[in-house]
C-alpha cells in the first residue's frame, strides 16, 4: 500500500529532478508533478511501481528477520540472559547492512524504471538489458553508500524500540 500510494510517485518526482542535469526542466515537486502528468500521463506517476512494491515488501523482510536472528545470536551467546543495549544496536545495524545489500537489486531497477532518460518498456527488459550489458555487479550499484547511510539508522531504530518497549512494560507493571 505504502508503494502504491506514496513511494513510487515521490521516488520518481525525485529521482526525475536528480537526473535533470542540463535542461533544469524540473524546478520544484508540484512543478515536477504537473510536468510529468502533462507531457506523459498520470499513469507515468506509476513507472517503476511492480520493483517499487517488491523493494519496500522485500526490504521490511529482510529487515526484521534479519533483526531477530542476530537477536537470537546474541541471545545464544548470552546464554539466554537479556540482551544490552549495543546488541541490540549491533542487531538493528546488522540488519539494515543485509537491507542495503540484499535489496539493492529491486531498487536499482526501480531507479532505472523511473529514469525518464532510460526507457525501458518494463521491469523485466530492464533486468534482461541490465544482465546483458552491464552483468550481475550492476545490480549493487550504490549498496555500499546505501549501507553506510542505513546500517546506523537500523542501530538507533532497533535500540530505541527495545528500550522503550522495556520501558512501557515496567512502567504498565507498577
Amino acid at each position: 500500500m505504502q508503494a502504491i500510494t506514496l513511494v513510487t510517485p515521490l521516488e520518481l518526482v525525485k529521482i526525475r529532478q536528480q537526473t535533470d542535469l542540463n535542461r533544469q526542466k524540473y524546478r520544484g515537486m508540484f512543478s515536477t508533478i504537473v510536468s510529468i502528468v502533462r507531457e506523459e500521463g498520470i499513469l507515468a506517476l506509476y513507472n517503476g511501481l511492480l520493483p517499487t512494491i517488491f523493494r519496500q515488501s522485500w526490504g521490511l523482510a529482510v529487515k526484521f528477520t534479519g533483526y531477530n536472528t542476530f537477536k537470537d545470536l546474541f541471545s545464544t551467546l548470552n546464554n539466554g540472559q537479556p540482551l544490552l543495549p549495543w546488541q541490540h544496536a549491533a542487531s538493528g545495524f546488522s540488519a539494515n547492512i543485509l537491507v542495503g545489500v540484499l535489496n539493492s537489486p529491486p531498487d536499482v531497477v526501480k531507479t532505472r524504471m523511473q529514469d525518464q532518460n532510460v526507457g525501458y518498456k518494463n521491469s523485466w527488459e530492464c533486468v534482461k538489458m541490465m544482465l546483458k550489458k552491464e552483468g550481475i555487479r550492476s545490480f549493487f550499484k550504490g549498496a555500499t553508500l546505501r549501507c553506510v547511510r542505513i546500517a546506523p539508522g537500523g542501530a538507533i531504530q532497533f535500540s530505541t524500540y527495545e528500550y522503550l518497549d522495556k520501558t512501557i512494560k515496567e512502567y504498565i507493571k507498577v
